[in-house]
């Protein structure tokens, strides 16, 4: 069963689609991207998500199903999770269940319906004991038998400014203990540190973000055990949903979220509403300045630096919020794959 490097956690939308839909086969097969669908529809066929995964996940590599978002009241079921699954798989697609671990905890005995899987996920978040998720793996690995490949994901969710040391000083007994558990194919740390919004940053192009997950888990590998755990973010979002907001009442700025091995560079303008300064025009300057900079990677590097370069040419358009989301998540996605690769984080 293959070994990846990288985990990126994919809040399931229009953005995060587009990006993963153009990333390379040589980055793509590095990767085990988890996504977070936020809708299902009513019934049972699912017709638009099997339609955003063959388009966006593609037929020649994996990706982790992860439906919580998509319900409320409850764990999902697994036979409903199962049911997704098997239907994407019929077109084509190598979807993996992605269980929370707290479903597991509590519908143990309904873990069977995942046997017949070659592989699948077991994501737990800060909350559920040590000896809670060992019981929910040894009965998932009871369930399914020897020929399913486990993948564990300890997400520690937004890990906001905490101290990088202290933090994984405080999990690396945890990260170890599962490092060294047999019958886990792999075993990755995920967190998510992109602040919730930009208001405090001037404009300009010297803000800078520490990607403080990236700091977390370099810390973590410096102790035993821990050498071979493997990394996942949640992007260039914030892993906790924002509040519905009525969109005619906001203001949000012109910005670029441009990610480097341990930081974010924001390249960041004025409000679009704000009378004066250039409206979703502004980003085209944005762009200009990204592509002016020693930071930029370069045209070539991946979709979302090719769509940076067009923007910043005269007479072109200044996109959609959506494709300001896209072309920020295909750089950071293809950055930090290549970057894991490469030893440079």
């Amino acid at each position: 069963m293959a070994n990846f490097l990288y985990v990126p956690i994919l809040r399931w939308k229009q953005g995060e689609q587009g990006a993963l839909k153009h990333v390379v086969a040589g980055d793509r097969q590095r990767m085990l991207p988890i996504a977070d669908v936020q809708i299902l529809e009513s019934g049972v066929a699912q017709p638009k998500l099997i339609q955003q995964m063959s388009r966006s996940a593609g037929e020649e590599h994996p990706i982790g199903i992860d439906l919580t978002d998509a319900y409320t009241g409850g764990p999902v079921p697994h036979a409903a999770l199962v049911d997704v699954c098997l239907r994407l798989r019929r077109e084509g697609i190598k979807a993996w269940p992605t269980i929370r671990a707290t479903a597991g905890l509590a519908d143990f005995a309904g873990l069977m319906v995942f046997k017949g899987f070659e592989a699948l996920i077991i994501r737990a978040r800060p909350g559920i004991k040590i000896n809670e998720l060992d019981f929910v793996i040894a009965e998932t690995r009871k369930a399914c038998g020897r020929q399913t490949a486990i993948y564990l994901v300890l997400d520690l969710y937004a890990v906001g400014e905490r101290d990088p040391v202290a933090e994984a000083a405080a999990i690396a007994g945890v990260v170890a203990h599962y490092c060294s558990m047999p019958g886990l194919t792999q075993v990755a740390f995920a967190a998510g540190s992109f602040p919730m919004s930009l208001g405090g940053l001037k404009p300009g192009i010297n803000n800078f973000i520490v990607r403080q997950e990236v700091a977390i888990w370099q810390a973590l590998k410096t102790n035993a055990g821990c050498e071979r755990v493997v990394f996942g973010d949640y992007g260039v979002t914030n892993p906790e949903p924002l509040e519905e907001i009525d969109p005619t009442k906001m203001n949000p700025a012109a910005a670029i979220r441009y990610a480097l091995p341990t930081q974010w560079r924001i390249i960041r303008g004025s409000g679009v509403r704000s009378k004066g300064k250039g409206g979703m025009g502004q980003y085209n300057d944005l762009c200009r300045l990204l592509i002016a900079l020693p930071d930029y990677s370069g045209k070539e590097f991946s979709y979302g630096d090719e769509r940076y370069n067009f923007h910043a040419q005269p007479g072109t358009s200044s996109g959609s919020y959506m494709t300001w989301r896209r072309d920020a998540t295909s750089h950071h996605i293809v950055l930090t794959v290549r970057a894991l690769a490469t030893g440079a984080m």
